[in-house]
């Protein structure tokens, strides 16, 4: 049947629930394919392009209009998660509610604090974001496990994407465009988000059936990569924080390796200067 002659309620249907907005089989989105790779290689792309004409921008009349178009971006990005959950519901509706959906994952509230932070250019947020979104923050870049059932067809995809690779961007738009800094000693702030986020999250799995908040339980992560986690919450919660230890050091490394490159050929273009 040509869907011209389907019924109304079975077009919607077709487009919604059954179609763009809806779910497609489990491995509809593979990971480490074309379509996974796409988004983070035009994110590299966007940032290089960002650097490379930083200036351009910096003296561009509407540069506060692009970072206001960014932030309007990356909030739809946010409410589309939610819009989309209270008319299509949850790919495993029968197991849980829209109650085990509620704003406390990282990404969510770094996608939150970004778009506040291009909005106010604020450096408190900056120092937030620019610590989670660049070490915890590009885990989900690289294991998507949870867009499973949504590639390309389907807006959850575009809508994961967004949510993910935007906050990413923004601090990096901050950098080049606004000047913000890199401050280790702000990295407390980052901390202290996280560990009183994994509190209300910890608390809130406890109350609410089959809850997976900030993954601190069960196996939304995907089998593979749960069954290496234990099962307790807060060891969990001591793990991810040790992870971000850890790649805040690497983080740290990079930042400084890359100033002493600008601060070596600062003192060898001044010395050349002296010598002529």
């Amino acid at each position: 049947m040509l869907l011209e002659e389907l019924p109304t309620s079975d077009k919607w249907a077709e487009f919604f629930s059954d179609g763009f907005f809806g779910y497609g089989d489990k491995g509809n989105f593979q990971m480490f394919s074309f379509f996974h790779f796409l988004p983070v290689i035009l994110l590299i792309v966007a940032i290089i392009l960002t650097y490379k004409f930083r200036e351009n921008i910096r003296n561009y009349k509407y540069e506060k209009t692009i970072r206001y178009i960014l932030a309007c971006v990356m909030l739809f990005a946010e409410m589309g998660y939610f819009w989309r959950l209270l008319y299509i519901g949850n790919s495993d509706l029968g197991e849980r509610t829209l109650l085990t959906r509620l704003p406390f994952q990282i990404c969510e509230w770094t996608c939150i604090f970004a778009a506040i932070m291009l909005f106010t250019e604020s450096k408190h947020l900056f120092d937030i974001d620019i610590f989670v979104c660049l070490t915890i923050g590009l885990l989900p870049l690289a294991y998507p496990a949870v867009i499973s059932r949504t590639g390309p067809l389907y807006f959850r995809y575009y809508q994961y994407w967004l949510e993910h690779l935007l906050p990413v961007y923004s601090v990096f738009y901050m950098m080049f465009i606004k000047g913000f800094k890199y401050d280790l000693k702000k990295c407390y702030k980052s901390f202290v988000f996280l560990f009183i986020l994994g509190i209300i999250c910890i608390y809130l799995n406890y109350q609410i059936p089959n809850a997976t908040y900030m993954y601190l339980q069960g196996d939304a992560l995907g089998e593979g990569l749960s069954s290496i986690l234990p099962e307790n919450q807060f060891g969990r919660l001591a793990i991810y924080l040790g992870v971000c230890s850890i790649l805040f050091g690497i983080e740290f490394l990079a930042f400084y390796l890359v100033s002493l490159y600008k601060r070596k050929r600062i003192e060898k273009e001044v010395v050349e200067d002296n010598t002529i």
